[in-house]
Parts: structure tokens; sequence; C-alpha cells
């Protein structure tokens, strides 16, 4: 399982600096297969210490196990935030 991409990625606006929310659609390979667009919500949120918390959310029902598809996300997004892929 992998996370081929995040679309339709939109940003949130919040009133508090330290933590940036974000919708998207999520697309997952399983094996050799793409499973169907699952619409996620996101946040990175900055840490007193400097750290960045990644957390996500499904808002509709995954077709694949959910623990590593969080796992896998959360890698991924880290990922685009280190890019500045994130709007």
């Amino acid at each position: 399982m992998n996370v081929e991409h995040l679309s339709e990625i939109e940003r949130i606006p919040l009133a508090i600096d330290y933590r940036r929310l974000y919708r998207a659609a999520a697309l997952m390979q399983i094996g050799d297969r793409s499973a169907t667009p699952a619409r996620i919500e996101f946040s990175l949120e900055l840490s007193p210490f400097g750290s960045q918390e990644v957390s996500v959310r499904f808002l509709d029902q995954p077709e694949y196990p959910l623990v590593p598809a969080l796992r896998l996300l959360k890698e991924h997004i880290q990922t685009l935030d280190k890019e500045g892929a994130l709007p």
C-alpha cells in the first residue's frame, strides 16, 4: 500500500498561526490497483518545542486498512510540507 497523491488540497483559514488545517482527496494504491479516492482532513500543528505534529482524519469510509493508511498519509503530508507543495 502506498499514497499515489493528494488532490483538491484546500487550506481552511484559522485564526491561530501555529496550526494549519486542510481538506483533500487521498488516492491510495493497494497492490496493483488504485482505491477510490477518500476525502480527508489533516492538520499540521507546531508544538511549543518546535516539532511539527500531523493529524489525519477520514471524512469518507476508506476501502483499505485504517492504521497503515494513516501512517502513510502522515509521512506523505510531511514530505509535501518540507517540499513546499502545500498551499
